[in-house]
C-alpha cells in the first residue's frame, strides 16, 4: 500500500506489434510484473515437481516388480530346500 501511494506517476506502455499505449500507474505496472513473475516461477517449480514425480512412480513400479521376483526366488528357493530334506530321507545312508 504504502508503494501504491507513494507512486502515482502514470506511464505509457507500448506493446509490440500494437500501436496504441496503454496509460497505467506506476504502482500497478510493477505489481502486475511481480506477479507475472510469481506465476512464471510457481510454473517452473511445478513443471520440475512434474519430472520428480514421474521418476518416482517409475521407481516405485520397478521396485513391486523387483519383489515379485524375490518373493517368487523365496518361494522357488523353499520349494527346493523341502525337495532335498525330503530326497536325503529316502537316501539309505552307507556305514
Amino acid at each position: 500500500m504504502a508503494f501504491a501511494a507513494s507512486n502515482d506517476s502514470v506511464v505509457t506502455l507500448f506493446l509490440w506489434p500494437f500501436k496504441t499505449g496503454l496509460s497505467l500507474p506506476i504502482w500497478l505496472v510493477a505489481q502486475g510484473a511481480f506477479g507475472m513473475g510469481v506465476v512464471a516461477g510457481g510454473l517452473i517449480v511445478w513443471l520440475s515437481t512434474i519430472a520428480i514425480r514421474a521418476r518416482s512412480w517409475r521407481a516405485e513400479k520397478k521396485l513391486e516388480k523387483m519383489e515379485k521376483r524375490m518373493n517368487c526366488a523365496e518361494t522357488q528357493l523353499a520349494n527346493a530346500e523341502k525337495q532335498i530334506n525330503n530326497n536325503a530321507a529316502f537316501i539309505p545312508s552307507k556305514r
